[in-house]
């Protein structure tokens, strides 16, 4: 299970409107800012727990802002021999 945003560019918007940068937001909900700069980026997808601090932080419902893609694939990148 991966929970990605439904529209980056939205949610930066809905930021900026807050008057947050990615990196007080992402010290606003108690994460790094590199791990958050990767969530939004799509390099990493954030946790339910961190989800839902992030649509908490926002004011929005998790459907407002996620939307989860139910891909049981496998992402390791290395294989261990």
């Amino acid at each position: 299970m991966i929970i990605n945003f439904k529209d980056v560019q939205k949610f930066n918007k809905i930021l900026i409107s807050l008057g947050f940068t990615q990196r007080s937001f992402a010290k606003e909900i108690g994460i790094s800012g590199p791990y958050f700069n990767q969530i939004v980026n799509e390099n990493r997808y954030p946790s339910p727990k961190v989800a839902k601090k992030i649509c908490d932080a926002v004011g929005s419902t998790f459907d407002e802002i996620f939307f989860v893609n139910q891909d049981n694939k496998s992402y390791q990148t290395k294989t261990i021999a």
